[in-house]
């Protein structure tokens, strides 16, 4: 009997810890998770978007160029040539220009303009700008001539060679004669003897390199000069002493000066004299 009810108080106290749950009570529901949308990949869409207005941009404008190269990109309208050249030169730097005047204002080759000009002999240099909206300028630098090569051409002080059709224009120039392509070396004796002959008061005629390298000069006098092939500057400076000691008073009567001697030189008169040739010795 004990036993009994001890199992019926055990079952009791178990029982009495559950309990049932109340009529009409909601049960407990755990909370749903929100949907997680991808986040957007910013970089892509940035690209995305400057590619589209790239293209969009890029068919506007092949649309609407041809309505707008007349006023960005006109053609030219006039090319100016500053200076003042001659009617020649005016015309060969006309004929040079005349592949790009009916260009593009923008599209032009300035550079290939510029060696267009400086094609021409008698041109030192070129500078081509544009001018807006429609121009382009031109400034020519011309070849300055010193002296004539020969007949038919001129030489600058660097001993540039260049032909001109106006080339009678220069006969007052002095001659410088020479062996082909001496043209550079013959420039530079010839400013040696100006630099020279300036304080004894003449200026060169002619200035000749014959083949063998000897030299022969007439002033502006008629006076000759023999300086033979080499001791240039020596044979220079004894003609100076000898000219104020000796032969300064009656230079209008000497017709050549030969220098090609070793301590001394040979006078030419032009008149007939005692003796035809008077040899006179530097001291």
């Amino acid at each position: 009997m004990a036993s009994a009810t001890q199992q019926k108080k055990t079952a009791a106290r178990r029982g009495a810890t559950r309990k049932a749950p109340a009529r009409g009570a909601s049960r407990a529901v755990s909370p749903k998770k929100s949907r997680q949308w991808p986040q957007p990949n910013w970089k892509i869409i940035a690209r995305v978007a400057v590619l589209a207005l790239a293209l969009a941009l890029l068919f506007g404008v092949a649309r609407g160029w041809p309505l707008l190269q007349p006023h960005i990109n006109p053609q030219i309208s006039k090319i100016r040539v500053l200076g003042e050249l001659s009617a020649l030169r005016q015309e060969a730097v006309e004929q040079q220009l005349l592949p790009y005047s009916t260009g593009l204002f923008l599209s032009v080759d300035i550079q290939r303009v510029r060696s267009a000009l400086e094609e021409l002999p008698w041109v030192a240099s070129a500078e081509v700008s544009r001018i807006w909206p429609d121009q382009l300028e031109v400034v020519i630098q011309e070849q300055l001539p010193v002296a004539r090569w020969g007949e038919k051409a001129l030489l600058s002080t660097q001993g540039y060679l260049f032909t001109t059709a106006d080339v009678d224009a220069y006969a007052h120039l002095p001659q410088l004669l020479g062996p082909k392509d001496a043209q550079l070396r013959v420039m530079q004796q010839y400013l040696t003897f100006s630099q020279a002959l300036r304080p004894l008061g003449y200026s060169i005629k002619q200035l000749e390199m014959r083949e063998r390298g000897s030299w022969f000069l007439t002033t502006q006098t008629g006076l000759q000069l023999l300086f033979g092939r080499d001791h240039l500057v020596d044979k220079m400076r004894r003609f100076a002493v000898v000219h104020e000691k000796e032969l300064k008073q009656q230079i209008d009567k000497i017709e050549r000066v030969d220098l090609r001697y070793a301590n001394g030189l040979a006078v030419a008169w032009r008149a007939p004299t005692d003796s035809e040739t008077t040899a006179v010795v530097a001291q």
